[in-house]
């Protein structure tokens, strides 16, 4: 995985924050992660926008094809 560049991870800062450290899938305020929409690698916006709060959970899921984000 490439590394990030600094405007994404004040992206993820900024959407946990927008989130209120709350992971928008199940509800957990436990180790709230950004995630991105639409990855970086795959030319991501390194927008709050491009982000979504989940917990470490969440996001493992997400990565392992267990968990779809959409957004509308």
């Amino acid at each position: 995985m490439a590394k990030r560049s600094s405007a994404h991870i004040k992206a993820q800062r900024e959407g946990r924050s927008r989130d209120l450290e709350t992971c928008q899938a199940c509800g957990s305020k436990e180790k709230v992660q950004g995630h991105h929409i639409l990855d970086h690698q795959f030319s991501g916006a390194a927008l709050a926008d491009n982000i979504v709060s989940l917990c470490h959970k969440c996001h493992t899921n997400v990565h392992n094809g267990k968990m779809d984000i959409l957004k509308f």
